[in-house]
């Protein structure tokens, strides 16, 4: 008998937003609606499970009822959310951890089974996103847990790399190009990119209105 995979997700909500004046990307406002938001409607099509990676005060997520995972490690970037992610999805016996950055709000609603078999990661056109990924959950824990295990100062840079995982792994790249007109894994560093994915909300909004 085959065996179902168990699939969580992770939405990664612990960066800084130092180009968005240190703004809480999860809560920037995305056609009316938390950004966070988009991302977690969508995960709960694809995922028995959802966590989100968070620092800080860990109620301002209660609206959404998911554990909060704070970083165990820190100075080693966006890794210690998916260490965090990966430990609880071991502890809660998944098999694949699904990991989206909390300003990726366009995510599609097929990520997860066109991401899989893990090990994969997104990409679009040459454009990679590697922390838009499938995670095989024990084999990620272990080799991350190594990773970050020893960090000084000569090998901080390539440790610290999600790239790095993602080799390890041999996760191969999944480029979304043939099922999106544009980059669904556009995130939001700057005010910039902030208007032009509300400018994308507009238009798929705007669509499917007149699609009904």
């Amino acid at each position: 008998m085959q065996h179902t995979l168990k699939i969580a997700g992770l939405v990664l909500a612990g960066g800084q937003g130092r180009r968005m004046h240190h703004a809480d990307k999860a809560f920037m406002d995305i056609a009316q609606r938390p950004c966070v938001d988009w991302i977690i409607t969508s995960l709960k099509q694809q995922c028995a499970a959802i966590a989100i990676s968070a620092n800080g005060d860990a109620q301002r997520f209660d609206a959404w009822n998911c554990p909060v995972l704070a970083d165990t490690l820190h100075n080693v970037g966006p890794l210690a959310g998916v260490l965090s992610g990966l430990a609880w999805a071991k502890e809660a016996g998944f098999d694949v951890l699904v990991s989206v950055p909390v300003d990726t709000p366009c995510i599609p609603d097929t990520l997860v089974s066109t991401l899989l078999p893990a090990p994969s990661y997104a990409a679009y056109a040459t454009q990679h996103h590697s922390l838009v990924a499938a995670w095989p959950v024990q084999a990620a824990h272990a080799l991350l847990t190594a990773q970050l295990a020893n960090i000084t100062e000569q090998n901080r840079k390539q440790n610290t790399r999600v790239c790095t995982l993602t080799q390890a792994l041999a996760a191969r790249p999944v480029d979304f190009l043939p099922l999106s007109s544009f980059d669904p894994f556009l995130n939001i560093n700057t005010p910039e990119d902030l208007q032009a994915v509300q400018a994308i909300w507009h238009t798929r909004t705007k669509d499917n209105h007149h699609g009904l």
